[in-house]
């Protein structure tokens, strides 16, 4: 599955290395390292990251609350500030715009994994910066085309186009993809809710699928790879009637 992928902006190369070395322990991956907010701006059109840890003070040009704003005008992309500097006037200006964490430097690794992992779930629920996650919402959650699921204490991002059904077993549902599977704690509604997805379909009180991987239509069931699925009475004509749109 792909790494959630962060790019740090600081100024500073050895922090920036400490950042580097923590997020990969952490399992997840750098996908940049900028020292100024010029350059920033065009590695997050071109890498197009998950999250972005802002150094405040930048030196020469934009400092790090100036390419917040720059970033909250033309992306949708959440930013965690990380700075030494905690006094009253840097963080009103912080405030003003609206990041999904703010780490203080110096930092632990389990701070760092515990913002990442809050402010993407702050963001993904369009949260108040200031108001703390849900168990739930730190679990799993969905951004643009990807559901983000805790898994063996590490956060890992699975596309939606990978999902290709999924299983209702009462408060647990299982995620399947081509390569393996994924145990959430959720009701089927919720994650049907959350995916929001034009190609997945529930066809069954306890199945969704992706209709664009049905490969067979039987009387009672649909195939997908090996896997026989089965239908409910209820959802027969809804399933007809998108089969016959594809």
């Amino acid at each position: 599955m792909p790494a959630v992928r962060i790019l740090i902006v600081e100024d500073e190369p050895l922090i920036a290395e400490d950042l580097r070395g923590h997020l990969d322990e952490l399992g997840y991956e750098v996908c940049g390292l900028c020292d100024n907010a010029l350059d920033a701006m065009a590695e997050i059109a071109a890498q197009k990251p998950d999250l972005l840890l802002l150094d405040i003070n930048l030196g020469d040009g934009a400092d790090g609350v100036e390419l917040a704003q720059k970033v909250n005008a033309k992306y949708r992309v959440p930013f965690i500030f990380v700075t030494s500097h905690s006094d009253k006037a840097t963080l009103q200006r912080v405030k003003a715009v609206r990041p999904a964490g703010f780490i203080i430097k110096p930092f632990d690794e389990n701070e760092l994994r515990a913002q990442v992992e809050i402010a993407l779930a702050r963001f993904a629920g369009d949260m108040e910066a200031t108001a703390a996650p849900t168990d739930a919402q730190r679990n799993d959650f969905v951004i643009a085309d990807s559901i983000f699921i805790r898994d063996k204490g590490k956060l890992v991002k699975v596309p939606l186009d990978d999902i290709h059904y999924a299983e209702a077993d009462d408060n647990y549902v299982t995620l399947f993809t081509p390569t393996r599977k994924f145990v959430i704690t959720s009701t089927l509604s919720a994650v049907e809710e959350k995916l929001n997805s034009p190609h997945h379909l529930r066809i069954h009180r306890s199945y969704l699928v992706d209709l664009r991987k049905v490969t067979a239509v039987q009387e009672g069931y649909v195939r997908i790879g090996a896997q026989n699925i089965p239908v409910g009475k209820t959802h027969k004509d809804a399933l007809m009637a998108r089969i016959r749109t594809l």
